[in-house]
């Protein structure tokens, strides 16, 4: 078919112009999708740069990444942490000064794809939309605002929603209006097409966010096992279990601790990796002193973490039972099955049933099955863990590729011009 125009807004995740070490999520992945379909992409975003709490350098032009595809920046004060009032207000201005840039905008896409939240920036390039009568798919990544009022007593959620009705409003109309609502997993498209008050179509579909297994060369991939041997993680029989992400709220790491110090005690020969960093990072430490099984390399790179999954039985996604982690697939736990390892987790919903249905993993709890328990009667039951190894590869490749992902993707994008 001809090359189409597309929009893409996307902010909070990094862009072609934030350099190699930005880890590619929706907006990048969509971007190169579709230039490489031979469709021409203006990326919409924030000027501050969510990852890194810093501004982007914007001279007010496009940022020009290749004849098919244009970043363009839109000025907002940015904040300093992700939770609190700086942040709405980031928001709200991004919202105002992206309206006045659409107003002075003469060209409009043929079709767009608006990442949500922000809730206020949807709100507002679907607004235009709308009344333009170009087609939108609303991206949903979050539950806002709900997600604001869920942890709420249940006698304050009333007063909750009051004072949070206008972002109810306006999250509502962006869904309601869309021609389609894709989410990253089943659970969040019914809670999405619910929210909106729509009923879920054909035209509504899921999008893993999945992202392409990166490469390294042979000298990268050498070097990174040196690196390996150094810092005593070796490619032996010890029964490896990693994990790859930053030190966060988002994981109860207090199973890990208890299931590696009773492990220990039974002379079990285990090893936890736990790459990355942030701010639980010292807590996590501090509750590991003196497991001598237990790891912590910091940040690592592509070549390290092939290297560490190489040498590893278990891939490890401690998530809390949150309602919007209950509800999805993480990132990390397709990055789990790229790799070709069995999953170990505690996340129940969308993750469970994957672990349940297509046996790619397991699953452990604090009521029956806990950790230390499920890893002990994995330790010698090899044959358990090829099978859901070779699981995890065949998912991956036939539901999480990149390739399949985004090439479904862009058909579903190229056939709504059609139907318009």
């Amino acid at each position: 078919m001809a090359a189409l125009n597309v929009w893409i807004l996307q902010t909070g995740e990094p862009l072609h112009s934030d350099g190699l070490g930005a880890r590619p999520m929706r907006a990048i992945n969509l971007a190169n999708a579709l230039v490489q379909a031979g469709h021409n992409v203006v990326l919409w975003s924030s000027s501050f740069y969510h990852q890194e709490k810093s501004h982007r350098h914007n001279e007010g032009g496009d940022l020009i990444i290749s004849p098919a595809l244009r970043i363009r920046l839109i000025d907002s004060p940015g904040y300093s942490r992700n939770i609190g009032f700086g942040r709405l207000w980031d928001h709200f201005v991004l919202a105002r000064n992206l309206g006045k840039k659409l107003r002075t905008t003469s060209e409009l896409p043929d079709v767009a794809f608006i990442g949500y939240p922000p809730i206020e920036t949807a709100y507002v390039m679907s607004t235009l939309l709308s009344k333009k009568s170009v087609p939108y798919i609303i991206d949903v990544k979050d539950q806002w605002p709900e997600i604001f009022v869920n942890p709420l007593p249940t006698f304050l959620m009333p007063l909750g929603r009051i004072m949070l009705w206008p972002y109810f409003y306006f999250g509502r109309q962006a869904m309601k209006n869309a021609s389609s609502i894709s989410a990253m997993a089943s659970g969040f498209l019914d809670w999405a097409v619910g929210f909106a008050g729509r009923t879920r179509t054909e035209n509504d579909y899921v999008v893993p966010l999945t992202t392409p297994i990166g490469s390294s060369s042979k000298e990268e991939l050498i070097s990174a096992g040196k690196w390996w041997d150094e810092n005593n993680v070796f490619a032996d029989q010890v029964f490896r279990i990693g994990f790859i992400g930053s030190h966060t709220t988002a994981f109860d790491m207090d199973p890990v601790w208890t299931a590696a110090a009773e492990l220990m005690k039974r002379g079990a020969n285990v090893q936890f990796v736990i790459c990355g960093d942030g701010p639980c990072a010292e807590e996590w430490k501090r509750k590991a002193v003196g497991l001598n099984n237990v790891i912590f390399p910091g940040w690592i790179d592509q070549a390290k973490i092939s290297s560490l999954y190489a040498r590893s039985n278990l891939g490890l996604a401690p998530y809390k039972n949150t309602k919007d982690f209950v509800m999805s697939i993480p990132n990390k736990v397709i990055d789990i099955f790229s790799a070709g390892l069995p999953l170990l987790s505690s996340l129940s919903g969308e993750v469970k049933k994957l672990i349940d249905d297509q046996d790619v993993g397991f699953f452990y709890d604090q009521k029956g099955a806990v950790l230390q328990d499920v890893i002990h009667a994995l330790l010698e039951d090899s044959a358990r863990i090829k099978l859901s190894s070779n699981n995890a590869h065949r998912l991956y490749a036939t539901q999480f590729s990149y390739e399949e992902v985004y090439g479904n993707l862009v058909k579903n994008i190229e056939s709504m011009t059609l139907k318009n």
